[in-house]
């Protein structure tokens, strides 16, 4: 009778368990992941250390949250590190409040990289040498610049960048990586495993540049919009949105062809540089400008001693139309390359539409909030 009973309320506690989850609501859905810091990102890197382009001792950028100085280069196949860090340029850029993701790169050469590749001891030795300066320096971040690797390198490139995670982890980094646009070359698209590297990153810089390189002998645009877009969402459809980070370029090229050789050369121009261009070429009879829809940007063109010149002009104006995107697509922020190619009007241009992005009630404190802190901390110690 005892087994009766037993059975009996059993059976009347499963249907009340099946009743109550029968009225119970669905539960909603998880938040998507959040990104690593709890603002958009606006980096910029520092290409060489010239005082008038060394951010950590200039004016604070309106804006900008995080420098990339390219400090290191992987110079052989041992895994040697080329050091060009510079001292206290940390402590300085913190007290201007921003962060700091020194760059390091492969040297954009293939057989080197291979060879590292294949040798474990060498990866170590890249990773010792970058936790030594960290351990000296005290960065935040760390951004990968490996290019140039050959396509059947894909997976060793991806368990490399693991290895690297795994060691930045420990340090409490935060690690990004600059990657092309998908759907390029073998060298310089196709070697990239974009959804396995994103798994070990917590950035991905999409640099949205050199549509048409230096070496290209066809002229064109640097980053034309829907060429922008169309790599954006090629990108989106194997890494998360929270990850990527636009690239966008302060820089274009200044074609001109060559009759004799049957094809274009190009030279980079800087911003202040295709301003004076257009001022002094502007009265000349050759001189032509459209606006080009599709590309969101200016071409112009003009003739110097029979010789054709051209360019598509990236300036406020083209720039902010790329800068849509990231609200279009909900990306993580921008990255531009390089520092002192752009014109000051830039920065409050990027501040301002990221501003938009930011979420209305957000306290979570900016890199130059917590920067400060520090620095007054320090200066009360030091008294």
């Amino acid at each position: 009778m005892k087994k009766i009973l037993s059975h009996m309320l059993i059976a009347l506690l499963a249907l009340g368990c099946l009743s109550s989850s029968a009225c119970t609501k669905e539960e909603p859905p998880a938040p998507p992941p959040k990104p690593a810091l709890p603002y958009k990102i606006n980096l910029v890197w520092q290409h060489d250390h010239r005082p008038e382009v060394d951010l950590s001792s200039l004016d604070k950028v309106p804006g900008l949250n995080v420098v990339s100085p390219c400090w290191y280069e992987i110079e052989n196949e041992y895994g040697k590190i080329k050091d060009k860090s510079i001292d206290d340029y940390v402590e300085r850029a913190h007290a201007r409040g921003y962060q700091v993701w020194p760059l390091i790169t492969n040297g954009f050469n293939p057989d080197r990289t291979k060879k590292l590749l294949d040798d474990e001891n060498a990866r170590r030795f890249v990773i010792e040498q970058l936790r030594q300066q960290y351990q000296k320096h005290k960065f935040d971040g760390i951004n990968l610049d490996f290019e140039h690797i050959y396509e059947a390198d894909k997976d060793r490139i991806t368990e490399f960048v693991k290895q690297i995670r795994r060691a930045t982890q420990q340090d409490k980094l935060i690690l990004s990586m600059d990657v092309t646009v998908p759907k390029g070359s073998p060298n310089w698209s196709l070697c990239f495993d974009r959804k396995a590297l994103a798994e070990h990153l917590d950035y991905m810089m999409v640099m949205a540049y050199d549509q048409y390189s230096g070496a290209s002998p066809e002229a064109g645009p640097t980053a034309g919009y829907d060429w922008v877009e169309r790599g954006i969402k090629n990108t989106l459809e194997e890494v998360p949105p929270h990850k990527v980070v636009l690239g966008i370029p302060f820089y274009m090229r200044l074609w001109h062809y060559d009759k004799d050789k049957k094809r274009f050369y190009a030279k980079t121009l800087t911003m202040p540089g295709s301003e004076k261009l257009i001022e002094e070429k502007g009265k000349d009879e050759t001189f032509r400008c459209r606006w080009l829809e599709k590309e969101r940007v200016t071409y112009y063109s003009y003739m110097e001693d029979d010789v054709p010149y051209s360019f598509w002009q990236e300036n406020k104006t083209s720039l902010e139309h790329k800068m849509e995107l990231i609200k279009t697509y909900g990306l993580a922020g921008v990255a531009s390359w390089r520092y002192g190619f752009e014109k000051p009007e830039i920065w409050s241009m990027l501040e301002q539409k990221l501003k938009e992005l930011e979420p209305a009630k957000d306290n979570a404190p900016q890199p130059e909030d917590a920067a400060t802190k520090k620095a007054v901390q320090k200066n009360k110690k030091d008294k």
